[in-house]
């Protein structure tokens, strides 16, 4: 019975283990699908195998190897290859950056990479671009000049109080001298006669500003008037859809808006609406995109704006440009199924070409001046 008993200790103790080293192991990556990728930095102090590797600041991997630069010249690197697991290093893209960050008290040392967007396309190289950490020295000796110039300043300034209470100087001399003062006040006078003549002058004239403000507010009703038969008539079943309405296409509050855009010159020849080999590879992330969005109900707009101080366009030529250019992104896409869902639904797309703009949305990240953007609207309940 004791060798039954410590039988079954020794077991349990052997499956603790187990699981314990199973559990270090998946923490490790050892048995997970991962990719390397790697990053040169001029010196990464305190950065060893194992140091941990967070992708907006979720733990995605670890530093396996550190490969020291085969030069010690301009631009030499030491290289870190990163073990990322498979499910995070999808999503990292062609703008990717890493940087080397300190956490803790002790200063333990973090890779810390920000992924990129989806714009700049997938990561091709396995190669992140190194941004430089904030260097916490080079900010103290900036603020101990700052702190110097300050006591300069103030030092000046002392100074210059002293010498006006003596009278020095042609400000001190000012301050105490009578003459001047019986002169400003009567300057004073004069002004505040100025002003009161200036009151009676602005009664008079306020009295054409009311007349003016009532011309103003017939042009309002009559322009709101236009614009009621004009939306009317846009509304109509045959009418409507040859009309085009950028608002109506690119606002949508009730829906999320998830776009993406490209500069003109990126994927159209110049002055046309020609794509290119470089833009088609642009669009083919699109439509991988669009691919995977399966909900039914959401709905495609492109939609193309031309540079304002382009001077080889005039704002007609602008508007066709731009109604072609998007006509051109929508077959594109619409040649690769990606309004399709299922064998008989369709997704809407609607095409707008804005000319020299400006666009009815305020665009929360900066766009080109010449630009082509496809919006994906879908609805929320």
């Amino acid at each position: 019975m004791q060798a039954a008993a410590l039988g079954v200790v020794v077991l349990i103790a052997l499956a603790a283990g187990g699981v314990g080293l199973a559990r270090v192991a998946a923490r490790q990556g050892l048995w997970a699908d991962t990719v390397e990728v790697t990053v040169g930095f001029p010196e990464v102090h305190d950065v060893s195998p194992g140091t941990p590797v967070r992708i907006r600041g979720v733990d995605a991997g670890q530093v396996v190897a550190i490969e020291y630069p085969d030069h010690d010249g301009d631009g030499a690197n030491v290289t870190l290859r990163l073990r990322v697991e498979g499910k995070y290093a999808g999503r990292l893209y062609a703008d990717a950056a890493a940087q080397i960050h300190s956490t803790g008290l002790l200063g333990a040392k973090v890779i810390a990479v920000t992924p990129g967007t989806p714009a700049a396309g997938p990561l091709q190289d396995g190669r992140l671009r190194a941004t430089e950490a904030p260097d916490l020295a080079q900010a103290a000796a900036k603020l101990g000049a700052a702190a110097g110039k300050i006591g300069d300043v103030a030092d000046e300034a002392k100074q210059f109080v002293k010498d006006v209470r003596g009278g020095n100087g042609t400000l001190g001399r000012l301050v105490k001298d009578d003459d001047l003062y019986q002169d400003i006040k009567g300057l004073t006078t004069d002004a505040r006669q100025m002003v009161r003549r200036g009151d009676q002058a602005l009664g008079k004239v306020d009295g054409k500003v009311q007349d003016v403000q009532r011309f103003v507010d017939d042009g309002r009703e009559t322009l709101r008037s236009v614009r009621q038969g004009t939306d009317a008539i846009q509304r109509m079943p045959i009418i409507r859809g040859y009309v085009e309405d950028a608002t109506a296409a690119l606002v949508r509050p009730s829906c999320r808006r998830e776009a993406v855009t490209y500069s003109t010159a990126d994927i159209f020849e110049p002055g046309t609406a020609i794509l290119t080999d470089a833009g088609r590879d642009h669009l083919a992330f699109v439509v991988n995109w669009l691919k995977g969005v399966q909900n039914d109900k959401a709905e495609l707009a492109v939609a193309a704006v031309c540079d304002p101080n382009d001077p080889s366009q005039t704002a007609a030529s602008a508007a066709e440009l731009t109604r072609k250019q998007s006509e051109a992104v929508t077959e594109y896409l619409k040649a690769r199924g990606v309004y399709k869902i299922g064998w008989w639904s369709r997704r809407k797309v609607a095409t707008v070409g804005l000319g020299f703009g400006p666009s009815p949305v305020v665009e929360k990240q900066p766009v080109p001046p010449s630009y082509v953007q496809v919006v994906l609207f879908t609805p929320q309940s």
